[in-house]
């Protein structure tokens, strides 16, 4: 029995990391593995207005009803002022068992609390965000979700022969989930929208500024969620076309918007990595449309032939312009269908991710020398040592 911990600070929120996890928590044999779950309570962050989404309750059963054992730490604060994030007033190593075969989590790359202490535990990281560089020496193995990821995740000084590149295995039951094209009197128009968490940070003017464009009486536009900014540009581009949908993490309601949606119009300022929300609605047949940004672009071969990828508003316009044809729709309906079978099929992508998992079990700390190299303690020391050279 392989026993393994899965770390995350918020691990029970709705966003795309922590569903990632979660997913591969419920999922793993569980006559194969033994699965703890450490997760906290959202918590204000010291020197960030940032505010990370908090447990999701309806995210609890579904862990405890497969197998997955759940272990709640505290947390008084996140402190970002600090290299390594510390958590305030925290009591997570009172919980933690400490006798584990492995620890998975997922990060934005940088070296942070409490992984920065756990030094004899082989960790399987996973990106999510490209935020710096871990070479700690027991990081067993590096999940990129996307090639795009792996590449600058390499170039920025990460230990390439600990990469590996997998996808979001994704559970999709569609429940009592139906479109809503009837319910909001839309059956005769083409349905453009997207889904996402309240941010600010993450807003995006690119697809309202291009709907608006296009926007006629055959066309709506529904927006689930998502900052208060998309509402406030809809009001000032007169926008009349347009419905929004409180925030949500019940997945029926979640597929009931993406059922009752043509096209998925997506828009983010800081782009993706690779998008649970995309991926959703790729299994439901609806084509992407989206935009590059200039931090993250790994969204280019998630979507691949299930739609396209534009630069600017201009580009996103007659991306609009290409899908009120509802032909169009339908071929890119059924390339969505094979996208999401091709990435994110639950059983393809859990092959994938045991498999790293019995790879580090059996051979933990693979090429040792360019490993210990690659180590930032290393290269803190090699540092010193020429700094002390240059002083001789």
């Amino acid at each position: 029995m392989i026993k393994i911990a899965f770390i995350k600070y918020g691990g029970l929120a709705s966003s795309g990391t922590e569903k990632f996890l979660q997913n591969i928590a419920i999922l793993l044999p569980k006559d194969e593995f033994k699965v703890d779950y450490y997760y906290c309570d959202a918590t204000p962050y010291i020197g960030s207005d940032f505010k990370h989404p908090d447990t999701d309750i309806l995210n609890i059963k579904p862990m405890l009803d497969n197998g997955v054992n759940l272990i709640k730490f505290k947390v008084e604060a996140k402190d970002t002022t600090k290299r390594t994030h510390p958590w305030i007033n925290n009591n997570f190593f009172e919980v933690f068992k400490n006798k584990y075969d492995l620890i998975q989590t997922g990060r934005a790359g940088n070296p942070e609390y409490p992984f920065n202490k756990i030094k004899h535990i082989p960790i399987i990281d996973s990106i999510h965000i490209m935020g710096g560089i871990d070479n700690q020496f027991n990081i067993s193995r590096v999940m990129h979700i996307t090639k795009w990821s792996a590449d600058k995740w390499i170039k920025k000084g990460g230990d390439k022969n600990r990469v590996r590149t997998v996808s979001h295995p994704m559970i999709i039951n569609e429940g009592e989930s139906f479109s809503l094209k009837k319910e909001l009197d839309l059956e005769n128009k083409i349905v453009f929208g997207f889904h996402q968490r309240n941010s600010d940070e993450i807003f995006s003017n690119i697809p309202l500024s291009a709907y608006k464009e296009i926007e006629s009486e055959d066309t709506h536009f529904i927006i689930l969620g998502g900052s208060n900014l998309y509402q406030k540009q809809a009001q000032d581009l007169n926008i009349k076309n347009i419905t929004f949908l409180p925030h949500t993490g019940d997945k029926n309601k979640i597929y009931s918007f993406l059922k009752t949606l043509d096209v998925y119009a997506h828009g983010r300022k800081d782009g993706e990595i690779n998008s649970t929300a995309m991926a959703e609605a790729m299994f439901f047949g609806k084509p992407i449309i989206s935009h590059t940004s200039k931090i993250h672009n790994g969204h280019i071969e998630c979507v691949g032939d299930a739609g396209l990828v534009v630069n600017n508003v201009s580009e996103f316009v007659e991306g609009l312009k290409m899908f009120l044809n509802r032909d169009l729709i339908n071929k890119k309906s059924e390339l969505a269908k094979l996208q999401f079978k091709k990435l994110y099929e639950a059983n393809g992508q859990m092959e994938n991710i045991i498999e790293i998992y019995k790879e580090a079990i059996s051979n933990p700390y693979p090429n040792k020398i360019v490993r210990f190299i690659s180590s930032f303690r290393v290269k803190f020391y090699i540092f010193k040592i020429l700094e002390k050279l240059k002083n001789i």
